[in-house]
């Protein structure tokens, strides 16, 4: 297990540990409270806080410097959404050091694998931790217009500043970074694949066409894939959730019954994939409204149940409000993205 400790200047409980219980109730996860301080556990980790001189003592502990990392970045943003910012003072800071959670990738190839999707092999050291768990991830590549960028290697990497905080290239050297999803991964050979969606007007579909084998990439991540299923499963998205609906079925326990539905516009898109035997799976076509029409079909049991939701951002509004709000589903039992919207310049897959 891995610790830090930190101070919290000049502060009372009652002016910063509101915040955290807002927290706490957003991700719907366990919180002990006092008045002098609180704990809760979120992200592999711990956070816990109490009264000290001169303001709180912070302690936090993961089982991995990268979750230990995170968790300090997470205290961060929540401290700056109070006016004034509290001075935060933690008992060691890396500065320079890359983020614990970038990992320096090397393109290794790209093929077409149908009209609007390009897979992309790349290869890294920790490419290990990816097949654990994997789920999304942040790409890392040029911010610069597909008509201003040139080649596909990052040429200035993030670092920590100082004060424990991520500090991003700017300017010329400012990186994009939108989120895409594991396909599949090689421990033992050292690659992991990842599909993009390919669409006019997007950053990472020019990437795809002017990337070359031994150009080098960021990827920061992952976020976890949910492994402790219920017996009953709904999996639906568009093409940009493909690649998630696609992982989501390969790991499903043995025995799991439910729905994949998954709406593509060109039905050439559609994928083989591996689904267990209760699972059923529905192409549907690109009509504006049939995906979600097609969730709110479905008969959800009451309970025992996951909804794994991922489209446009209207969409995904609207799935989430039927799923939380009219059926009364939980954060455990349904996870909702937004992958993209409507007059955005970039797909996410």
């Amino acid at each position: 297990m891995q610790m830090i400790h930190a101070q919290i200047h000049d502060v009372t409980p009652a002016e910063v540990l509101p915040t955290f219980t807002e927290f706490a109730e957003i991700l719907e996860i366990d919180l002990e409270r006092d008045d002098d301080g609180l704990a809760l556990s979120v992200s592999g980790g711990r956070i816990g806080m109490r009264a000290a001189p001169g303001g709180l003592a912070l302690r936090l502990e993961a089982d991995t410097d990268r979750r230990l990392y995170l968790l300090q970045q997470m205290v961060m943003n929540r401290l700056d959404r109070l006016t004034p910012v509290p001075r935060l003072d933690w008992e060691r800071v890396d500065a320079g050091a890359l983020p614990p959670n970038l990992s320096i990738a090397t393109v290794e190839d790209m093929r077409r694998i149908s009209p609007n999707f390009t897979r992309v092999r790349v290869s890294f050291e920790d490419v290990a931790r990816y097949a654990e768990d994997g789920l999304h991830f942040r790409l890392l590549i040029s911010a610069l217009p597909p008509d201003r960028a040139r080649g596909g290697s990052v040429v200035q990497w993030p670092h920590i500043d100082a004060r424990g905080r991520t500090r991003w290239p700017e300017g010329d050297a400012a990186l994009h970074r939108p989120v895409y999803t594991v396909r599949d991964v090689d421990p033992a050979a050292g690659w992991m694949d990842f599909d993009v969606f390919l669409h006019d007007g997007g950053r990472v579909s020019a990437w795809t066409e002017r990337a070359r084998p031994g150009d080098r990439i960021g990827l920061m991540g992952p976020t976890t894939l949910k492994r402790d299923m219920p017996g009953w499963v709904a999996l639906c998205g568009d093409e940009t959730a493909l690649p998630a609906i696609a992982l989501y079925l390969r790991s499903l326990p043995e025995g799991t019954h439910g729905h994949a539905l998954i709406s593509c516009a060109d039905p050439a898109d559609r994928q083989a994939l591996i689904v267990p035997p209760g699972v059923t799976l529905d192409w549907i076509d690109g009509t504006p409204g049939a995906l979600v029409a097609a969730l709110k079909a479905l008969p959800l049991p009451p309970d025992n149940r996951f909804v794994y939701f991922g489209a446009e951002r209207s969409d995904a509004d609207e799935a989430r409000k039927w799923l939380r709000e009219v059926n009364g589903l939980s954060r455990a039992e349904a996870n909702v993205t937004a992958f993209w919207s409507h007059g955005d310049e970039e797909t996410i897959s």
